[in-house]
């Protein structure tokens, strides 16, 4: 893995296009379009797309969204083997999973079509 490449912000996808993110100073968020795994049952509070993606920002841990957009579509590839950091986030890329995490807290989350996990 490469040193990750400083952003104030960044909407990129991984190269397979199956998984895309937004990462800027405040946290990171991934959308992910093919899965083969279910998220946990949607709080009761969620009206909105629930499991669709997963995000972790500067205070808790990660967790799966409950949003009404998504942060698929960014027209940068972060190729395998390349990471962006924008703050104390950094997002990298492999052939097995993006993992994006926070160097404060320590939470994040991988995510990939066979798997998740939030830590």
């Amino acid at each position: 893995m490469t040193p990750p490449k400083e952003v104030s912000a960044a909407n990129f996808v991984s190269p397979s296009g199956n998984i895309g993110c937004y990462l800027d100073d405040d946290g990171a968020r991934c959308d992910i379009v093919r899965r083969n795994w279910q998220p946990p049952p949607a709080p009761a509070d969620c009206d909105l797309d629930w499991g669709g993606g997963v995000a972790v920002a500067r205070t808790g841990e990660a967790s799966f969204t409950c949003a009404g957009d998504t942060v698929l579509g960014g027209k940068e590839i972060l190729a395998y083997g390349k990471a962006l950091r924008a703050g104390d986030f950094t997002c990298s890329s492999d052939s097995r999973a993006m993992r994006c995490e926070s160097g404060k807290s320590g939470h994040g989350f991988t995510l990939a079509i066979e798997q998740y996990n939030l830590f």
